[in-house]
């Protein structure tokens, strides 16, 4: 059961920046234990909460008076004996500033010391000379490696002991890549590991020790990179601990068993899950092991374990758990599908941590063998693969494999056929958002593309009374124009929500859902959840991946704070404009006068779409007005897009963004066909009518419209439609050598006079349809 949130409220209050979690004094300690948690950076304001799941009583402590205020929040501590071994979240929630970010705090099983060259720097232990001593063992060391820092303990083995050496820093929050090494009593290492199955890019390894004496352990980044999280958790002892899960998921609420495997364990062991709660992930520990738990994947689907048969069948929604068992074996499942339809197939393995799959997926037809699609993975995750089935296709068959034709207990798979045209997934790139009092925050969304490529809507439909939300528009994958992309409708896009507290908006801490929809041509409509990260560093160095501790499964946490110096404020919500128009956007900004003498807004296009410019309009006349030129061509696409007003403004010596709500232009066609029927018969004698909407920016005149595609025999002459008319109707003759049938025929239209100072002609959208000749 997950524990509850611990609120803790300071009695005073005072004035202080956001606040900001830089260090905490240990990043985990024994169940059991009472110790003194000081949390370190920057507006820690004796009045601020702190939210937490630790199992514990936590009670507060007064700040040392010789500490800049701010800068420190201490705490006492006293955890639980039966505390479930694992890592817990925890921040700070300031009523007047906000939310801090999470720092992770480890509850082990082992004792715990604290390396000598944390709290005295002139005790350094770098080398096998002036190691620092263990005296005793099991025990988990909590230390920190600056830069090309490196750590060495001495411990003492006996014949034939092993001993299980595991670093808690990825897992952690940690930014570094922590390396292990063990060393002989001459300095020579006799083992070493840098990433562990099973463990991430974090450490892990176990030695039998063939005789007695001083060994030793030598902790350092894998790069020698100087990160600004450095922290990590070195344990040793005699224990047990797997590398994998299997099953890898199961059905939310169903009782499940799962075997955890691989490590050194000798065999798989059973152990019992609990599915209960709403939670993406239940964890399952090794019993009596103090290795931090296994993620269990949670659904709400049917489930089922793979079939020994040599004909496994899949069955539409079921989500099958399978596992590759052996070097180069392929698992195969056949589907019964018709020509014609549309299919998704998804896999889940190396992308949870709980599987070492990197997983190939191959779709065949069943009959001949004929390859379909292939794909390993997408965007480094697992396989998504949507197909058409082709004519003549009855049965597919589809197989799965290691990319390596690798193998073995840890590594299952999740397979699900889905009767779905195509897929995207959201993942929030930020943890949580403080929004200012009357002011405006962003929240940025990375849409992951899969097979689906047409427009969609990012929404929060549980945003509270007097807070606003505005953009989130995702424009079709064709809009962006980027020709060199070879698959859009596998890309990237990335979406901005604004979020605005109105004048009279109440104190807010909320979690907040972030959902994307996407209405299908066929009808259909794709809801899909925004995944948010439980925190985010970033490590320094070149292509350095994110910690995100995606596992904790956060909601987008949301909180109220205090009102910025400046605003920026613009007349309307929503823009209508047609292609090739220009359009001027006016903004203001209001409050501290260095924003207002030296802010001037951002070229900020929210969407990707392509042949768009935004230029700096000429200069104010009236000190903190501004403008921008908005200029569209008849090139640019007929879409909706957002633009994100953005300054950046001095405060206090210090470069601060300062937003206004989004704006969302739709940029439509000049004008349009409206023709009163999509279907005609031909006679003798028949018009083709209807009506020309221009909209009201739309600088043309004269508009021509004829008819492309007719049969033989048949002819509808040209017309051209005046600027002051909007009725059109075009007078068609049939003759009986016109062939009968059904035919489809385009209305094209052009505006040769555009208003434009350079000639140029404008072409307006066709309009489809058909025409009957008995």
């Amino acid at each position: 059961m997950k524990p509850a949130v611990v609120l803790l409220l300071f009695a005073a209050a005072l004035a202080a920046a956001p606040p900001v979690i830089r260090d905490l004094s240990v990043h985990g300690a024994q169940r059991g234990a009472t110790l003194k948690l000081v949390l370190k950076g920057t507006g820690l304001t004796p009045g601020a909460k702190l939210e937490t799941t630790l199992p514990a009583a936590i009670s507060r402590l007064t700040p040392e008076p010789a500490m800049k205020p701010g800068t420190t929040l201490p705490f006492l501590v006293e955890l639980r004996k039966d505390a479930p071994v694992g890592v817990y979240p925890l921040r700070i929630h300031s009523a007047a500033d906000g939310l801090s970010n999470v720092m992770l705090f480890s509850v082990g099983a082992l004792a715990d010391v604290i390396e000598k060259e944390v709290d005295d720097p002139e005790k350094p232990n770098g080398l096998v000379a002036t190691a620092e001593t263990l005296s005793s063992l099991p025990v988990t060391v909590n230390g920190t490696l600056k830069g090309s820092d490196v750590d060495i303990y001495a411990f003492t083995a006996k014949p034939g002991q092993k001993l299980v050496f595991e670093t808690e820093a990825n897992v952690l929050g940690s930014a570094i890549d922590p390396a292990l090494e063990i060393l002989d009593s001459a300095g020579k290492t006799i083992a070493r590991n840098d990433d562990a199955p099973g463990a991430g890019i974090d450490a892990r390894l176990e030695v039998v020790f063939p005789r007695a004496g001083t060994y030793y352990a030598r902790v350092h980044d894998s790069k020698y990179a100087d990160q600004p999280q450095n922290f990590y958790r070195l344990k040793i002892g005699s224990y047990s601990f797997a590398e994998a899960i299997f099953p890898i998921g199961g059905r939310r609420g169903v009782p499940a068993k799962a075997e955890l495997v691989g490590g050194n364990l000798a065999s798989p062991v059973a152990v019992p899950v609990a599915t209960e709660g709403a939670a993406r992930f239940a964890l399952t520990s090794l019993p009596g092991s103090p290795s931090l738990p296994q993620l269990f994947l949670l659904s709400d689907k049917p489930e089922v374990l793979e079939s020994a048969a040599a004909n496994r069948v899949l069955t539409p929604g079921v989500v099958v758990n399978g596992r590759i068992a052996a070097k180069g074996e392929k698992d195969s499942y056949t589907l019964a599908v018709k020509p014609g339809e549309q299919w998704l197939f998804e896999v889940v393995a190396s992308s949870t941590g709980a599987s070492q799959l990197d997983a190939l997926v191959t779709v065949a037809n069943a009959a001949g063998g004929k390859t379909l699609v292939s794909r390993d993975d997408l965007f480094g995750a697992d396989p998504t693969i949507p197909l058409d089935v082709p004519e003549g296709v009855k049965e597919l068959r589809i197989t799965i494999e290691d990319l390596l034709g690798r193998g073995g207990p840890a590594y299952g798979y999740r397979l699900e056929a889905r009767r779905e045209s195509a897929d995207f997934t959201l993942q929030l790139t930020t943890p949580f958002v403080n929004i200012p009092a009357g002011g405006t925050q962003i929240v940025n969304v990375s849409i992951a593309r899969r097979g689906y490529d047409g427009p969609m809507q990012i929404l929060i439909p549980n945003l509270p009374k007097g807070y606003r939300r505005a953009g989130g528009t995702v424009a079709p994958a064709a809009a962006s124009q980027r020709f060199d992309d070879p698959n859009p409708r596998f890309g990237r896009n990335t979406a901005t929500i604004t979020i605005t507290a109105e004048p009279d908006a109440p104190p807010l801490r909320a979690d907040l859902t972030v959902k994307g929809i996407a209405d299908l041509p066929s009808g259909g409509r794709i809801v899909r959840f925004a995944e948010g990260p439980g925190l985010v560093v970033t490590p320094r160095g070149l292509k350095q991946k994110a910690v995100t501790a995606s596992w904790l499964d956060p909601p987008l946490a949301a909180a109220s704070a205090k009102a910025l110096p400046a605003r920026v404020t613009t007349p309307v919500p929503n823009v209508r404009l047609a292609q090739g128009v220009e359009y001027p956007f006016t903004y203001k900004i209001e409050g501290a006068a260095s924003a207002r003498t030296q802010g001037q807004l951002r070229q900020n296009i929210a969407t990707q779409i392509g042949n768009l410019r935004i230029l700096q309009g000429p200069p104010a006349k009236v000190p903190g007005t501004g403008s921008l030129l908005v200029n569209t061509n008849f090139a640019t696409p007929a879409t909706p897009w957002d633009f994100l007003p953005l300054v950046t403004v001095d405060v206090d010596g210090e470069p601060t963004d300062i937003y206004a709500s989004m704006v969302t232009f739709d940029v439509v066609p000049g004008y349009q066909i409206w023709p009163s029927a999509r279907s005609w018969a031909a006679a003798p004698n028949f018009t083709i009518a209807g009506q020309l909407h221009r909209e009201p920016t739309f600088e043309g005149g004269l508009v021509k419209i004829e008819v492309q595609d007719l049969p033989d025999g048949i002819a509808c002459p040209a017309i051209e439609v005046p600027a002051d008319q909007r009725a059109f109707s075009l007078a068609c003759q049939s003759t009986p050598a016109a062939p009968k049938g059904t035919h489809e025929i385009r209305l094209v239209s052009s505006a040769p006079d555009t208003g434009r100072k350079a000639k140029d002609t404008y072409k307006g959208p066709e309009v489809m349809g058909t025409l009957k000749v008995n």
